[in-house]
């Protein structure tokens, strides 16, 4: 070919065969962004962030169009190849000039050849794909930027080439020939679970039985030690068959994933939102994300989308976009689909974290909370490997930034991130190769023709310039189209040059209002709206401002504006009617953002402090008093804490039994959190404390430890400005135990101590008690037995001392257990 461009070992490029030398790190970045997006737009921003990071020169334009000038002279005459867009640069390369396609290419056949079990063809092709690489890919570009995340998504796909040529290379016989190297990868990556099942199978097809269940062992100790978890069940399940010698093992013709039949069978996962009912428009933009999709044969999906709107526009559109297309091709994914609401820019400020984001999808993928390690960072390997060679579409819907999204990407090609933003995300374009797809606000013709779908084509037809009217005054935002068309058509009798009149004289009543401004025209909106909504309905709009959200239950909206649950029930049903809230999940409402801040915004505006406090109190009352009823059903012997009463109002739920108690707990654990943070900001302390304590048992139980540490610290602070030792004792002992179940063992130790004082000062021999014995679990946990021994004897006689049978048992065996680990065996039996 005449010209190649290689990036699978230090970035080259060849003309005729004859090497290209590129000088300077920076041109060289340069290249290898560009060809890391070959026949794609690179915009002048992206290159400057592969460039410089955050810190960019103020010529930092300039300076990329000098880099790019001396680029070009340096290829020669390949530099024709780099041509001047509208926004950026663009390199063109054809088909097989570019060693990464080509190896992507031999990936998809030899895995399309493992799923027809043509092993020689897999073999060959997986061998012929990484026989491509030269060495470690990106380590000479000149930006860490680009050497650390694209290297990463790079070496992940080498590392499957690998897997899949191993696995082809094993069912033709070869298995003695493939230890050696298998030895030297498990070696060289510890965590991949595959690797190891794979040495694990050829040694015992070699005879070597003891080797293989050594292996196992290593691989085991490993994953305990760095992740804090059991191995997966198809590790598991390999080991079980070599212990028994299972005829299996030495089947040919089969795929490595179909030696452990009696392995659990994960969940797939759906949890797309219901699609938006009677969506319309955005034709161009439905097809040009069926085109990604469509480009991307066999296996290699595109990675990640970023849908993003105009100058931030809120309201145009991008969920629903994202959903209606994402149900239109959610069979071609056939691992499952993901959905995440990152409330990136929720009025509350309560955003979700990568981590939260991470340990709800290691749910939905079927991970039992014991199989779950306990660092973040451990949770998201394990999140990765789960995804490793699937195909899941993942929807991050409002992301705030690139950080809060790049935890949450796989390194697996097979699947899709959507993502949806405010912002462009152009970081993620320039690192991530994430496509970019920009909403503006509809056009007007289909801002008429999703009125006229909405209100009925007679209706729409018999008044066009009343429809065109609606359209200029909501601006042509799709959520003001929709609130305004929800109003016309729950007043069929009206005419619309009325409904028209009524939004214009909205539109005069509202501070520095222009219709040719999307924000205030959406704000006359709304306010237009919640006007014609009954004198009921409306107040209970105001007061969903001032809860914390995400979502909020008929129940809870009862205790918020003190009514029964029955008017409750009734106003969240009129205000669904007129699209003011939503109800996406059965029996949940929720705002969208741009609703949730006009609401904020009017109750705000009251000018009736002690109602709004009233309201915040009481819906404070119902998550701690339903909580700590719960909390009793899922842990009978928790200790007791006297309750602030109820405020008048205020009506709790009452779990029947554990189980709804867990469903009560799964359903409202995002609200619980940002009950907490709310009680914390607004001076109910005692709140911010007491809910931490009856969200514990839940929090501890399903593995959520960083959710309980960060609930406890803030609980501890509370504790503390109220001056409650009583209080601050429990929550510190509470806190050392999620420190200690996160590793963070100093910590728990300085927790441990300020409580114990604590406790001592106070004279509660029981809390001392608990202390010493979380004081022993803590030191087993670090290898230091004799302490241990004499933390489990003094809650052993404390426990004797206050006459409580049943801890004191739990405090004989952690006594025995001691002496087992220091090996005097007699006296622990």
């Amino acid at each position: 070919m005449a010209t190649e461009f290689l990036l699978l070992g230090p970035l080259a490029v060849r003309a005729e065969g004859v090497p290209v030398p590129i000088h300077g790190a920076k041109h060289r970045a340069v290249l290898a962004a560009l060809l890391l997006r070959a026949n794609e737009v690179v915009t002048v921003d992206d290159l400057a962030e592969v460039l410089w990071g955050e810190d960019l020169p103020s010529s930092a334009r300039t300076v990329v169009q000098n880099y790019v000038m001396r680029l070009r002279r340096a290829l020669g005459a390949a530099g024709s190849r780099i041509t001047t867009q509208p926004r950026g640069y663009l390199i063109r390369v054809e088909p097989g000039e570019l060693d990464l396609d080509r190896f992507e290419d031999l990936l998809r056949q030899a895995r399309a050849a493992a799923r027809q079990a043509r092993w020689p063809d897999a073999a060959g092709q997986g061998a012929a794909a990484l026989a491509l690489w030269r060495g470690e890919p990106l380590v000479d570009v000149g930006s860490d930027l680009l050497a650390a995340r694209q290297g990463s998504r790079l070496a992940e796909l080498r590392l499957q080439a690998l897997e899949t040529r191993f696995d082809a290379e094993l069912q033709l016989g070869q298995h003695r020939e493939v230890i050696s190297e298998l030895r030297q990868l498990a070696a060289g990556h510890p965590l991949r679970e595959r690797l190891h099942l794979l040495l694990m199978l050829a040694l015992y097809r070699d005879g070597r039985q003891g080797e293989a269940l050594a292996a196992y062992r290593h691989a085991r100790n490993v994953l305990i030690e760095e992740l804090g978890a059991e191995p997966g069940p198809d590790l598991q399940q390999l080991h079980r068959q070599i212990l028994a010698a299972d005829p299996a093992l030495e089947r040919r013709g089969m795929g490595v994933s179909a030696l452990a039949p009696t392995a659990p069978v994960r969940p797939v996962p759906r949890q797309l939102p219901a699609a938006v009912a009677g969506f319309s428009g955005r034709t161009a933009e439905m097809a040009a994300l069926t085109r990604i999709l469509d480009d991307a044969d066999g296996d290699a999906a595109p990675g990640t989308v970023v849908i993003s709107a105009i100058e931030g526009t809120a309201g145009v559109g991008k969920t629903a976009l994202a959903l209606h297309w994402a149900h239109q091709v959610a069979d071609r994914f056939t691992d499952g689909q993901l959905y995440v609401n990152l409330r990136g820019y929720d009025p509350s400020g309560t955003r979700v974290a990568p981590e939260a984001a991470i340990r709800g999808f290691l749910d939905a993928l079927g991970v039992p909370p014991g199989q779950i390690p306990p660092t973040p960072e451990a949770q998201a390997g394990l999140y990765r490997s789960l995804l490793s060679g699937k195909r899941v579409l993942i929807v991050a819907d409002n992301a705030q930034d690139e950080q809060q999204v790049r935890p949450l990407l796989p390194a697996s090609p097979a699947s899709l991130v959507l993502v949806t933003s405010r912002s462009q995300l152009a970081g993620l374009g320039a690192v991530e190769r994430a496509r970019l797809l920009t909403l503006d606000v509809l056009s007007h013709g289909e801002a008429v023709q999703m009125l006229t779908a909405r209100l009925g084509a007679d209706r729409a037809a018999a008044e066009p310039d009343a429809v065109d009217r609606i359209a200029s005054l909501c601006a042509c935002l799709p959520l003001a189209l929709a609130v305004a068309a929800a109003r016309g058509a729950a007043r069929p009798g009206f005419p619309l040059a009325a409904l028209v009149g009524e939004l214009a004289d909205s539109a005069g009543l509202l501070d520095a209002l222009d219709a040719c401004d999307p924000a205030a025209s959406v704000r006359a909106v709304f306010s237009w709206s919640t006007r014609q909504v009954s004198g009921e309905a409306a107040p209970m709009f105001r007061l969903l401002g001032v809860h914390p959200g995400p979502d909020i239950t008929a129940a809870a909206a009862a205790s918020l504006a003190g009514i029964p649950e029955a008017d409750a029930r009734r106003q969240l049903r009129e205000l669904t009617r007129a699209h003011l809230i939503a109800e996406d999940v059965p029996g949940r409402f929720a705002f969208h953002d741009l609703l949730r801040a006009y609401a904020a915004e009017q109750a705000d505006d009251a000018d009736d402090e002690s109602a709004r406090d009233g309201a915040v109190g009481r819906v404070l009352d119902h998550y701690l008093h339903t909580a700590a009823s719960g909390a009793r059903l899922l842990n009978p012997v928790l200790e007791p804490v006297v309750l602030v009463p109820p405020r008048p109002g205020a009506a709790p739920e009452q779990p029947a039994d554990y189980s709804l108690a867990q469903a009560w707990f799964e359903a409202e654990h995002q609200v619980l959190l940002a009950a907490v943070t709310l009680a914390a900001g607004s001076g109910f302390d005692v709140h911010a404390w007491q809910l931490p304590w009856a969200m514990s048992p839940f929090l501890a139980a399903r593995g959520y430890w960083q959710d309980w540490a960060a609930t406890l610290r803030m609980a501890l602070a509370a504790a503390t400005r109220l001056g409650d030792a009583a209080a601050q004792a429990l929550s510190g002992r509470l806190l050392a135990i999620a420190c200690t179940d996160l590793g963070d063992h100093d910590q728990a130790r300085g927790y441990h101590a300020s409580s114990l004082a604590l406790y001592e000062r106070l004279g509660n021999r029981l809390g001392q008690a608990k202390i010493h014995q979380s004081l022993c679990m803590l030191a087993e946990r670090q290898g230091r037995y004799t302490d241990g021994l004499g933390h489990a004897e003094e809650a052993l006689r404390l426990y004797q001392v206050i006459g409580d049978k049943a801890s004191e048992a739990g405090a004989l065996n952690a006594v025995g257990w001691c002496h087992g680990l220091l090996g005097d065996y007699q006296q622990a039996r």
